[in-house]
């Protein structure tokens, strides 16, 4: 799951050849990302100006382990602001912030201004509503409570003098008309308003310029949909290490249903059910099986791992071995019945172990311990979907000798699908690998399906786990997960993004989570890459049937990765393109590219950049038809996923 650097460095050598280095891009000059933690209590945070009848200094936030900027007022005729320039631009700008009151009585806005005034705001009113504005009209985005940290997500768009607004992850509104029009965007400011007096916190305030790609015009942005609204694809989120308390899935669970990916994938946890011999305590794992399903998010679990409380009871970690004693063996027997009994009606996939060739386990012994784990769910639920093998990267010979122990004992159908994990720098670069264990497994059955089962890539430098010793940005993470879940789902194969949230393990953080923890595990912010899976999540649902083969031809010299979709019932299509011959970076220079399809089907197509969700109409003089070929010219293609796609693929 989260191999440590030596290992790791052997699997990638095998996979690619040799390591590879993500080259440090710099931020555009424009880019905040202020945090306030090295910034001495009771000063003013360089960069930013304070005005107004109280103060605004950095201090540390009662209750938490967190520096944040504090805004106090205490007069009732000034108020009191913090503003910090980031530069006069007409490109889109993508604003975050966290904003938090300590009483539900004042009035704290969170601003984007142009040269006349707050052009976008979100803000917390005095009666405990949340709100934004919709050109003059007041717009309800819901209730708040004091001392809770919200989450703001703006996306501004000059260009169209319109904004969207999402708050912990959820898009709250959208085409909201500019308070006041301005074609540029130019300064951040948050400030409690002259009549009230109280205290407000501001943390992580970060912005981006996104210019648009191209000159089209914009018609909008991708519209998010839930996991309880899409209902069924193939795109699972990792959820893992709550079994170890590297994670707090109260914190995070909020975010989980907003994202759109229908599974999510647990581990059980043997020792922390079974903490005293005999007596298992459910509560921790019932409260979040329920609440996952209360989501739409139907959970995957994962037998893991063994429990100290018994001698040779296996590793209780990353790389364990499996439990060996017959006390232990015995043990395991009971808690998998038990466990397959308890969630028999709320779970219908299972996986068996994790990674059991990173910690060296004989693949003779892990088959013997799949057919007894895999007996007894079976014993339970007869339709149980059962996963093997749970790959460290993607060794073939270990499944191959695990299959072939489990056939020759006449149990190959126990196993539905197996499951691997493939950690490369270019996530292009795994799928030689990914096609030779297709041979492998069919030489045991055609009915057996692959799974993408965890892999993800850090946001920030010095990571642990897979992938961590490279040099890594939110932006690279975004992009990096997009190729990795397109190209996944592009091949038909069920893909797991690793993970929902930063893993706090005892040494370092494990930063490949789509949303930011602090050494509290509690949340800070959505990442980029949450906002990007997000936008797949709603584009490819189960309505998506991947084309394979699709014949697209191009004028550019760069290596271009294609996956393309028809949508059941009208056969229109959506084609991803990118860039696949490095590994991500922060460059995103966009070049243009004409492209033919062979066996198109668009009647309006238009072009999505994945990662930002913009939407933008394509030109009658930039496409034509010839039957059914089709050309596009001037699409500009980066090293990030875009679509060509019909219009009525597309939810807006």
């Amino acid at each position: 799951m989260f191999r440590r650097t030596p290992l790791h460095l052997v699997l990638i050598t095998a996979l690619v050849g040799a390591t590879v280095t993500v080259p440090a891009s710099p931020a555009f000059a424009a880019d905040l990302n202020d945090t306030f933690d090295t910034t001495a209590v009771g000063a003013v945070p360089a960069g930013w100006t304070t005005a107004g009848g109280g103060t605004a200094v950095a201090a540390d936030v009662p209750g938490t382990v967190d520096r944040s900027l504090r805004l106090t007022d205490t007069s009732t005729t000034a108020g009191t602001s913090a503003t910090r320039s980031y530069g006069a631009t007409t490109a889109t700008v993508v604003a975050n912030a966290r904003l938090r009151a300590a009483q539900t009585t004042a009035v704290v806005g969170l601003h984007l201004d142009g040269p006349a005034g707050h052009t976008v705001t979100v803000a917390l009113d005095g009666s405990g509503r949340l709100y934004t504005y919709n050109g003059a009209t007041r717009v309800d985005l819901g209730a708040y409570t004091a001392n809770r940290w919200y989450d703001v997500r703006i996306v501004a768009r000059p260009g169209t003098a319109t904004a969207s607004v999402w708050v912990d992850g959820q898009r709250r509104a959208t085409n909201l008309a500019f308070r006041v029009p301005s074609t540029s965007l130019a300064t951040v400011q948050v400030g409690i308003s002259g009549p009230d007096t109280g205290t407000a916190w501001v943390d992580d305030v970060r912005t981006r310029f996104e210019p648009n790609p191209v000159s089209w015009p914009q018609i909008g942005t991708v519209a998010p949909r839930s996991a309880g609204q899409i209902g069924t694809s193939k795109l699972i989120v990792g959820a893992e290490t709550l079994d170890r308390d590297y994670t707090d899935y109260q914190s995070y669970k909020g975010y989980l249903g907003p994202l759109g990916a229908t599974r999510a994938r647990f581990q059980a946890g043997w020792a922390k059910t079974e903490k005293v011999k005999g007596s298992y305590d459910w509560a921790w794992l019932d409260a979040i099986v329920d609440d996952s399903v209360s989501r739409g998010v139907r959970p995957w679990l994962q037998t893991s791992y063994g429990n100290p409380v018994y001698a040779g009871g296996g590793g209780a970690g990353l790389g364990g071995q499996v439990p060996s004693s017959a006390e232990a063996l015995a043990a395991w027997d009971a808690w998998v019945s038990a466990l397959a009994a308890r969630y028999a009606d709320r779970v219908t996939e299972w996986e068996i172990w994790n990674e059991p060739n990173l910690g060296g386990v004989d693949p003779i012994v892990y088959a013997d311990f799949f057919i007894r784990t895999a007996t007894r769910i079976r014993a339970v639920q007869p339709g149980a979907v059962i996963f093997c093998c749970t790959l460290a990267g993607v060794e073939r010979s270990y499944a191959d000798t695990v299959l072939t122990r489990i056939r020759d004992l006449g149990k190959l159908g126990l196993v539905n699908g197996v499951t691997y994990h493939p950690y490369n720098a270019n996530p292009d670069a795994s799928y030689e690998q990914v096609r030779l264990l297709r041979q492998t497994v069919d030489q045991f059955s055609t009915g057996i399906v692959l799974r993408q089962g965890e892999n993800g890539a850090p946001s920030r430098p010095d990571s642990f786990g897979a992938l961590g010793e490279l040099s890594w940005t939110e932006l690279a993470q975004a992009k990096w997960m997009l190729r990795r879940t397109l190209a996944d789902l592009g091949r038909d194969i069920s893909t797991s993004v690793f993970s929902i949230a930063d893993l706090n393990y005892p040494s370092k953080v494990n930063s490949k989570g789509l949303v930011r923890t602090g050494s509290d595990k509690k949340v800070r912010y959505a990442k980029p890459s949450y906002y990007a899976i997000q936008n797949v999540a709603a584009l490819v649902d189960a309505t998506m049937t991947p084309i394979i083969g699709y014949a697209v031809t191009d004028d550019t010299t760069d290596a271009v990765a294609v996956q393309a979709f028809r949508k059941a019932g009208t056969g229109r299509q959506a084609v991803a393109l990118w860039f696949n011959g490095a590994t991500p970076g922060d460059d995103n220079t966009r070049t243009p590219v004409t492209v033919t399809f062979g066996a198109g089907n668009f009647a309006d197509p238009v072009y999505v950049d994945v990662r930002t969700g913009a939407v933008f109409d394509i030109p009658a003089g930039n496409w034509s038809v010839n039957g059914s070929s089709y050309t596009f010219t001037g699409v500009p293609l980066y090293d990030s996923p875009i679509l060509i796609a019909d219009r009525s693929v597309v939810g807006l």
